[in-house]
């Protein structure tokens, strides 16, 4: 290694290495490398390109010390002038979107520069019309760069002993493949007409990110200004990557190479390893790291470690909507209310439990790890009193209702939780509880029962808002012969009656033979299985008050920490204006709606069509619809399977970024399922107009599929099953397929036809043959 002494800073500008990529290389066989530009002395590869273009202006006499040097940047070719400038002396004006992050902001205002914010949402082209208007009214105050129109920015590239040719003598020549991004797109044109002088077999790939991207620094040029500098025809090809693959590489180099990277580098790596992963073994691919982390540390990119953009939630606690900072990064543990085994799942529970199966299910297809806990309450008074009215074995009666509560919830397409803990399992647990509060004098023993005592805990109250001394205590919450020392206490165990002896429904406790209180079964079975604090507890909103109010009470009086950060809560359903219950004699059961004849999965999708903050009416005309709706999606699917392949759709990938990212904004606003839809329904109606045209292809085909499986992966109401098969067509299909494979086309062609006069349409997909029967 040779040590450098230089004049000053910018005779560092250039010279930067390349690093190979090994953990992240899929193809051991290829040869993947990272340029690091972030190691220019100004941090970024627009080093470069913003001294020649100051340089080159002095020669020519275009900028003098009495003119204010002016540009507009997202930040990297800001911070390349403006270290320029500081040490030539220039002043310099910068205009700036609003949505730059603060990192850059800071260090051009460090070199000395001053700068102009201009509205976030014009992004960069709001500040090259401010550039231009400033630069057009006082030419003789200004130097205006225009790096989006200065052939000395490719040329910066293109030089000799510069970027092209580093590249191209670091791989002694055998570079097959390299990836930049497109910004003002002079790193892409300098490169390709450089490295096509050396070598006319090298490609150059151009990474665009899509229209509506949030990757700052690069653009999509059919939504933004396109640069004069641009010429689309001499880049070999132009490539796609969407946000969250962009930043999700951004963050394994860090974690997996120790390469700390910007998002437009993510974005390039993402291609080059894409790439890679198909290239002949011994190709080389190199990859330009645009800048590094540092300055993104304010932005989304590094925001989770998990998620680019955290999830939001509706805190019943706090009232407001917050983001999700899990317990443990990456995990969320979520406790959520399960049924009272006193009878068939109503709509109620469905609801609920449809709820928790959707904020697990997405927070999974984020990527995160989830423990979902749901209790199985099998002790609580509504299951003992139902058992008891009914006369029934108690062990018998709860295993019925649960086998039909697990039917049920299978039917609904609701994922199993991690653990189903049940009350009467965890007694132990209850009983060491009520020793420790009646220790913290907490809680106290009457007459063979033992009650929290309410008054002892000042927070009361702040999960429901409610105030006590305005609410009557209700008779009815435990028999009239209960003594308590406050009407308002509540029950951690309650002695046993005659009914529940005789039943053999009791426990033996210091206190005597015992059963619990429901509000204690929740919070000691939540934190056995989660730890304290867990990070979401979920349930419907008519369990907030007295239920949500008294497990807080029991678990933070244990601990003194909080039993969940997060409070979700569904909102009820509602029959004829009133909640629906069994109590009130209103509810409805999942079996009841099945036998009108709609399918399980119209029933999710009605319980889920309503954003889970609003009451759910329960109405005939809701659910025909929503079968509607389902039948609606099952027919794209089955369009999509049997669709003919046609020529390629260049607008398809942006379609599905569009679905995507604007499903995927709604649902990290509080589960907003409805907007979501709306997005979906969009997607479907754009990809039916390019079925009509016959504009896809099998590949494209088998991507749209691909994308309405990560979608229901999330919905869980789209059958992606093809219909019944015939094994006889099986047989002659798999026949035809060998027969393709072994180039004996004669006999393929041959059962084609044998298929077709049995009213078989065959479909050839880069994932097999699919068939159906056409009428």
């Amino acid at each position: 290694m040779s040590l450098r002494k230089v004049n000053n800073i910018l005779e560092l500008v250039g010279g930067t290495p390349l690093v190979r990529i090994n953990r992240l290389n899929p193809n051991p066989g290829v040869e993947v490398y990272a340029k690091l530009e972030f190691m220019n002395p100004g941090g970024s590869v627009k080093d470069r390109p913003a001294l020649n273009m100051i340089e080159q202006a002095e020669k020519r006499g275009e900028l003098t010390k009495d003119k204010i040097l002016l540009e507009a940047t997202s930040g990297n070719t800001g911070i390349g002038l403006a270290m320029a400038c500081a040490v030539k002396g220039y002043k310099m004006l910068f205009t700036m979107s609003e949505s730059a992050s603060q990192e850059r902001r800071k260090i051009l205002r460090a070199y000395g520069a001053d700068i102009l914010l201009t509205p976030a949402h014009m992004s960069t082209d709001g500040a090259i019309e401010e550039a231009y208007r400033l630069a057009r009214e006082e030419p003789e105050r200004y130097f205006l760069v225009d790096q989006f129109n200065n052939e000395d920015n490719w040329k910066a590239h293109a030089l000799e002993g510069s970027t092209a040719d580093e590249i191209y003598q670091a791989t002694e020549g055998k570079v097959n493949l390299v990836v930049a991004t497109l910004g003002t797109s002079g790193t892409v044109m300098g490169l390709t007409r450089r490295l096509h002088q050396l070598d006319p077999k090298v490609q150059v790939v151009a990474v665009e990110p899509y229209q509506g991207h949030k990757i700052q620094g690069l653009k999509n040029m059919k939504e933004s200004y396109a640069p004069g500098i641009f010429t689309p025809g001499e880049v070999d090809v132009l490539a796609n990557v969407d946000d969250d693959s962009a930043y999700e590489v951004a963050r394994r180099l860090a974690r997996e190479e120790g390469i700390f990277v910007g998002m437009s580098a993510g974005a390039a790596m993402k291609v080059a390893l894409d790439r890679a992963a198909t290239l002949p073994e011994g190709s080389v691919v190199v990859a330009l790291m645009a800048d590094g982390g540092e300055r993104y540390l304010s932005t989304p990119l590094f925001s989770s470690e998990k998620v680019p953009i955290p999830l939001r939630f509706y805190n019943t606690l706090s009232r407001q909507v917050e983001d999700l900072n899990p317990v443990r990064p990456g995990q969320v543990g979520i406790y959520a209310c399960g049924p009272s085994l006193d009878g068939p799942p109503d709509l109620g529970l469905g609801r609920r439990m449809v709820f928790a199966d959707l904020v697990r299910r997405y927070l999974e297809f984020r990527r995160f790890e989830v423990k979902l806990i749901i209790n199985i309450a099998d002790v609580d008074d509504r299951t003992v009193n139902q058992c008891l009215a009914e006369g029934a074995d108690w062990k018998e009666f709860t295993a019925r209702w649960e086998k039909v509560f697990f039917e049920d919830m299978d039917a609904l397409s609701v994922l199993p939780a991690l653990d189903y803990p049940k009350a009467s399992e965890h007694i132990n647990q209850m009983v060491d509880a009520a020793r420790e509060l009646l220790a913290k004098d907490m809680a106290y023993a009457k007459l063979r029962s033992v009650y929290f005592n309410i008054s002892h805990f000042p927070e009361y109250g702040k999960l429901s808002g409610v105030d006590l001394n305005a609410v009557q205590s209700d008779k009815h919450t435990d028999y009239d012969y209960y003594e308590k020392e406050n009407p308002r206490d509540f029950t951690i165990f309650k002695r046993a009656t005659l009914a529940d002896l005789k039943a053999g429904i009791y426990w033996s406790t210091p206190w005597g033979n015992v059963r619990p209180g429901w509000h204690v079964e929740c919070a000691t079975m939540s934190t056995e299985h989660l730890g304290q604090p867990f990070d979401l507890h979920l349930a419907s909103t008519d369990l907030i008050f007295p239920h949500g109010e008294n497990e807080i009470a029991v678990a933070q009086s244990l601990t003194g920490k909080p039993l969940a950060n997060m409070w979700l809560h569904s909102e009820v359903v509602m029959v004829d204006g009133k909640k629906a219950s069994r109590v009130a004699g209103n509810d409805v059961t999942l079996r009841e709606i099945l036998e009108l004849g709609y399918s399980p999965a119209a029933v999710r999708y009605w319980l889920l069509s309503q954003h889970y903050r609003r009451p759910i009416n329960y109405d005939k005309e809701q659910l025909d619809q929503a079968a509607k709706t389902v039948e609606r999606l099952n027919d794209f699917v089955e369009r999509l399977r049997f669709m003919s392949p046609g020529e390629p759709s260049a607008d398809l990938d942006q379609i599905l970024y569009e679905a995507k990212s604007g499903m995927q904004e709604a649902m990290d606003n509080d589960l907003g399922v409805p907007k979501a839809m709306g997005q979906l329904f969009a997607m479907v109606r754009r990809i039916n107009r390019l079925m009509n045209q016959a504009l896809m292809d099998a590949a494209q085909v088998e991507q749209v599929l691909g994308f309405v499986e990560s979608v229901n992966r999330v919905l869980g109401v789209i059958d992606l099953e093809p219909g019944a098969r015939d094994s006889e067509i099986e047989a002659l299909v798999q026949k035809r397929d060998q027969a393709r494979a072994g180039g004996d086309f004669a006999l393929a062609d041959k059962l084609r036809d044998e298929l077709a006069q049995k009213g078989i349409q065959l479909i050839d997909t880069p994932s097999g043959t699919r068939w159906n029967k056409v009428n």
